[in-house]
């Protein structure tokens, strides 16, 4: 038992083993519960989920918080794509019977793949989900996989699913990033919900410039967490049990038809960002601006493009 134990001081060990004291524990695994903590959207408020523990994201009135305030440290390219054979059910953590971290082919540890590659499954088609609305959908879904971190414990990485209803505005937000020359990690960025819909669709707006400190402390967790933000982004394959998929299939709103495969198409990154660089008089780096707050109303002014 931890209280039998001798005092141990490392100012007092023995001189073989002065100054090879690291603040280590080599049996961590004994009782962590495993996983990375992952960040669930259900019901328009924010979850943090860290193995069998739950805890709602709060204000300083301690009411659920409107938003988290993070930085964007890694992200899967990617869509990811998901599928349940029975449904989906809310507060589901079941692992899917189908899934994709690529788009391309179910992955290898997929427990019952639907077909050979995503393109031609009849699950990524639409109208292959009908929504409880009578809306169509896909009964694959489609996510994008976000590594955050709380801009207060910058080296705690966490995944946030960014589902299908809000890929979008995160293709916007990306490209607004793209041609001012500011990498995501680069600025502190406030995820929201949009209450003008009834689903959870999220919303993304720079708010400031990460500081010297922070952006050392960031380039450090990219290398010394590196294998966790491959986990949470899905670069390594697999599928953590720790990951809650609540986030990933959004209810679907009543829209036509054409409506519904004009987002779809829209989903994707906009290329103009790629027009936007062959252009450079038109591209704005941050050194050009006076100060913070003069660049960050350029990144935050809305786009015709």
């Amino acid at each position: 038992m931890p209280n039998d134990m001798v005092a141990i001081q490392a100012s007092k060990l023995p001189a073989h083993l002065q100054g090879k004291v690291k603040q280590e524990n080599k049996f961590a695994a004994a009782v962590s519960v495993g996983g990375f903590p992952t960040v669930s959207i259900k019901g328009k408020v924010f979850h943090i989920t860290r193995g069998d523990e739950k805890k709602l994201v709060t204000n300083a009135d301690n009411e659920p918080a409107a938003s988290l305030t993070a930085v964007i440290i890694a992200a899967n390219p990617v869509k990811s794509k998901v599928y349940y054979a029975g449904g989906f059910e809310e507060g589901s953590a079941t692992k899917p019977d189908c899934y994709s971290n690529d788009s391309l082919t179910p992955a290898s540890d997929a427990e019952n793949p639907q077909a050979k590659n995503c393109a031609v499954c009849p699950h990524a088609q639409w109208g292959s989900r009908i929504t409880d609305n009578g809306g169509k959908g896909k009964a694959c879904s489609d996510s994008m996989r976000l590594a955050i971190s709380p801009v207060d414990q910058l080296n705690d990485p966490m995944l946030i699913r960014v589902p299908a209803a809000s890929l979008k505005t995160l293709g916007q937000y990306g490209s607004q990033l793209a041609k001012r020359e500011v990498e995501p990690k680069h600025v502190i960025t406030r995820i929201g919900f949009d209450h003008s819909m009834a689903y959870p669709a999220l919303t993304f707006k720079a708010v400031d410039f990460v500081t010297e400190e922070q952006l050392a402390a960031i380039e450090d967790v990219l290398v010394s967490e590196s294998e966790t933000i491959d986990k949470i982004t899905g670069l390594s394959g697999g599928w953590g049990q720790e990951e809650e998929a609540t986030t990933v299939a959004a209810p679907t709103p009543v829209k036509s038809e054409t409506l519904v495969e004009a987002e779809e198409e829209a989903a994707v990154v906009p290329k103009a960002a790629v027009k936007v660089d062959q252009e450079p008089a038109q591209t704005a780096s941050v050194d050009d601006y006076d100060n913070i707050q003069v660049a960050l109303d350029n990144i935050n002014f809305d786009d015709d493009e």
